[in-house]
């Protein structure tokens, strides 16, 4: 009877360790796909190409700060942020910053693998909630010129609160022993309650907005020169596209030109670094700097990001998980 004991015992110990390696494991990899989807601070050189007014360089500030849960696989993450352009003229003035703060709630949604999704999505996913306030710190009026209905881009008061809902559908493959592919599918919506924006937004900012991204990391097969697999594991590139419904400005619903939104960011993560990445990127779309929303922006940018993780590193969490399962 002894012995018997003994042995459940162990294999009771054993279990619980097996599950605490699990948790551990998922958690590891909940995270990759958190870190993946939260806001990151950058710094783009120069006005890059296209009708960017001229600027010396254009920076956000959008520091982390995270409370979570590894039994449960959920994070809470708060994200205040304050973005600058300094202006290539005289004195070298800094336009009114574009200050941010928002709060996202991620959760993992395991159970899609027991649902007719399992065959649209890919093999893990999560979705998040947040809820930010975008304002440019003035309190001016509006308008410079209620007749002309000119905008005051210094001192005329900007604010907005809008909720993002959104779901990010992921999968890891192994390319070979030493290489990966991660791809990951998001849609997410942006919803501006017309109570919680300044008045003049009404009908000219565009309070409803919808967002698909496709994202990928690493080679998609593995090729025969080495340094070219090297140079993609340690590439990513995301591609979004978002439409602006409600009305806004007058627009006609189809106005391709005025309400669609193009976003495509490659990334360079050296592999000397751990949380800073080279990016170049090309937007198309109203221009998300606060006041100045009414310009058409077409701009290919480049700079440094920060704040990221070493796509090596999230890799090594996610093969494990999955050889583990």
């Amino acid at each position: 009877m002894f012995f018997i004991l003994c042995f459940n015992s162990i294999i009771v110990h054993s279990q619980s360790r097996d599950s605490i390696r699990q948790d551990t494991l998922s958690h590891q990899k909940f995270l990759t796909m958190v870190n993946f989807n939260k806001d990151q601070s950058y710094v783009s050189f120069g006005s890059g190409v296209g009708n960017q007014r001229p600027i010396i360089f254009e920076a956000k500030l959008s520091p982390s700060y995270f409370i979570s849960n590894q039994s449960k696989n959920w994070a809470l993450v708060m994200n205040p942020s304050v973005q600058i352009r300094m202006l290539d003229q005289k004195s070298v003035p800094i336009q009114v910053p574009s200050y941010r703060f928002n709060m996202t709630y991620f959760h993992s949604l395991s159970f899609l693998n027991r649902t007719f999704l399992k065959h649209v999505l890919y093999q893990d996913a999560i979705w998040f909630a947040s809820v930010t306030h975008h304002s440019n710190g003035q309190s001016g009026e509006f308008y410079s010129n209620d007749t002309t209905k000119t905008i005051d881009l210094i001192k005329g008061s900007f604010s907005v609160n809008f909720l993002t809902l959104a779901i990010s559908s992921f999968t890891l493959t192994p390319r070979g022993s030493n290489y990966f592919s991660l791809q990951e599918i998001k849609i997410h919506t942006e919803i501006y309650p017309a109570a919680l924006s300044d008045t003049h937004l009404n009908k000219n900012y565009g309070f409803y907005r919808l967002f698909g991204t496709f994202g990928f990391t690493g080679p998609w097969k593995k090729e025969k020169n080495d340094a070219i697999n090297r140079w993609l594991q340690n590439s990513s590139i995301e591609l979004t596209a978002g439409w602006i419904f409600d009305d806004f400005r007058g627009y006609v619903p189809l106005d391709v030109n005025r309400r669609l939104i193009v976003d495509i960011n490659y990334k360079y993560y050296p592999p000397w670094f751990d949380e800073i990445a080279f990016f170049l990127r090309f937007y198309s779309g109203q221009d998300y700097y606060n006041i100045y929303y009414e310009k058409q922006l077409i701009n290919l940018s480049v700079g440094i990001t920060s704040n990221t993780i070493k796509l090596t590193n999230a890799a090594k969490n996610m093969v494990t998980k999955r050889k583990k399962e």
